[in-house]
C-alpha cells in the first residue's frame, strides 16, 4: 500500500510562473509574444513532469526569441529579477529560473558566446542553482571553465562560490556525470581547498557533499587532503570532515575512521541486544535497546549506528544505514541504549509485508542482529 501523493513536486512550475516569464520579458522586449507563449506551453504544462515543463518552456522561448544568441542570451539576463539573499531556492520565483537554466545550456553552448554564457550562469545562480546548467559548459570548454571557476572561487557571494562545489560534483543527483577533470582532479581539488573555511555553512556543505561523493570514485584522494586539512582542525573543518566522510564511516572505512578519530576494532562488548517485539503493525514502533560495555581501560571514541535490512517488494532486503549516537565511552564503563523507529509509508520508501532485521553498528563493526516481521 502506497502512500496518497499530497504534493506533485512539477506543480512548482506552473500558469503563474509561465506567465511571469513572459511578462518578464516583455518589460525588457516590447516585442515578446506573452499570449504565444502561454498558447504553446500552458496547453500542455499538466501532463508533464518537472523536468519536462522546463524544457518545454525553453523549447518555446527559443522559437519566440531572437535566433541569434547574443540577442536572446542578453534579452533573459536583463529579465532576471532579485537576487536572492537567503541560501534557499524556494518558491515560484526560484524555480521560474529552471527553463533559462535549459535555454543557455542548449543554446548557448558555442565557442562564440562563451562570456554571454558564463555571464548567465554567474547571474542566474544569484537567483536560482546554475548546478545543472553549467556542466554542459565543463565538459565542452573544461580549461575556459576552470579559469571562470577560480574567479568565482573568491566571488562576494555565496551563491557563485557554492556554483564552483555543487557544479562540478561527480555525482550530483539527477544529473549526468562530469568526467572531463578525471585525469587530473587536482584543479577541482584545489578550488575546493579554498572554500574549505568558507564563512558560509551553505558553501561549506556543498564542498562536504562534493567530497563524500568523491569517496565512492577517489577515495585515498579525498583522505589524503582531509588528513592535511586536520593537521590545523577547526570547527568549520571538523564539521566538513565529518560530513565528507558519511559515506565511508557507515561501511567501516579505517582511514575515514582514523582521521575522525574512531579506532576501526573498538574494544566494547554489546549485551542485552533485543526488541520489544518481535511482530510490527504499519504504523507502530520498532523499539530496541541494548549495553555497550567497555572492554579496554581507555577512553574509546564510539559512532553507533543501526542498519534497517528493508524487505523489498522482490524479497530480497535492502540495508539501510541510520545514525542512532556518537559518544565517549570511559574505560570498563557501560551504557544503555535505547531506539525507537517508526514503520509508516513514505514517499522515499515503501515498506512491504514480512521479515526485516535490524543490525547494530560500532565503528563500522557489527554487533549484532535481530530479526522481526511486519504486518499490514
Amino acid at each position: 500500500m502506497k502512500p496518497e501523493k499530497k504534493f506533485e513536486f512539477s506543480e512548482v512550475i506552473n500558469a503563474q510562473t509561465v506567465k511571469k516569464i513572459g511578462h518578464d520579458i516583455k518589460k525588457v522586449w516590447q516585442d515578446f509574444d506573452v499570449k504565444q507563449l502561454e498558447k504553446r506551453v500552458l496547453t500542455k504544462l499538466s501532463s508533464l513532469a518537472f523536468k519536462d515543463r522546463a524544457n518545454l518552456i525553453a523549447d518555446v522561448l527559443y522559437e519566440l526569441l531572437p535566433k541569434d544568441f547574443e540577442l536572446a542570451g542578453q534579452i533573459l539576463l536583463d529579465s532576471f529579477g532579485e537576487q536572492l539573499d537567503a541560501p534557499d531556492f524556494t518558491g515560484q520565483n526560484a524555480f521560474m529560473y529552471m527553463p533559462h537554466g535549459v535555454y543557455v545550456s542548449r543554446y548557448g553552448l558555442d565557442a562564440q558566446h562563451f562570456e554571454l554564457s558564463t555571464q548567465f550562469l554567474y547571474e542566474m545562480t544569484k537567483r536560482f542553482s546554475a548546478e545543472f546548467a553549467i556542466r554542459p559548459f565543463l565538459n565542452k570548454f573544461p580549461l575556459q571553465m576552470i579559469g571562470k571557476l577560480q574567479t568565482w572561487v573568491k566571488d562576494d557571494n555565496q551563491h557563485v562560490r557554492r556554483l564552483v562545489s555543487e557544479g562540478t560534483r561527480p555525482r550530483l543527483p539527477w544529473a549526468p556525470r562530469v568526467t572531463v577533470y578525471d585525469d587530473d582532479y587536482t584543479v577541482i581539488m584545489d578550488l575546493l581547498a579554498m572554500l574549505r573555511n568558507d564563512p558560509e555553512l551553505y558553501v561549506r556543505r556543498s564542498v562536504a557533499n562534493h567530497l563524500n561523493d568523491l569517496t565512492k570514485d577517489r577515495k585515498d584522494l579525498v583522505l589524503a587532503h582531509l588528513e592535511v586539512w586536520n593537521k590545523q582542525p577547526n570547527p568549520k573543518i571538523v564539521w566538513l570532515t565529518k560530513h565528507a566522510l558519511r559515506t565511508l564511516v557507515k561501511a567501516g572505512d579505517a582511514g575515514a575512521l582514523k582521521i575522525l578519530g574512531f579506532s576501526n576494532n573498538p574494544e566494547v562488548k554489546v549485551q542485552r541486544f533485543a526488541l520489544e517485539k518481535q511482530q510490527l503493525k504499519l504504523g507502530e514502533q520498532l523499539v530496541f535497546s541494548f549495553d555497550i560495555e567497555s572492554q579496554s581501560a581507555y577512553s574509546q571514541r564510539l559512532v553507533v549506528d543501526y542498519i534497517i535490512h528493508f524487505k523489498k517488494a522482490n524479497g530480497s532486503q535492502a540495508p539501510k544505514v541510520f545514525k542512532l549516537k556518537v559518544l565517549e565511552l570511559e574505560g570498563h564503563q557501560s551504557i544503555q541504549l535505547k531506539k525507537k523507529q517508526l514503520f509508516q509509508q513514505l514517499s522515499t520508501r515503501v515498506l512491504y509485508e514480512g521479515r526485516h532485521q535490524v543490525e547494530l553498528q560500532i565503528n563500522g563493526k557489527s554487533f549484532g542482529i535481530q530479526e522481526f516481521e511486519l504486518v499490514f
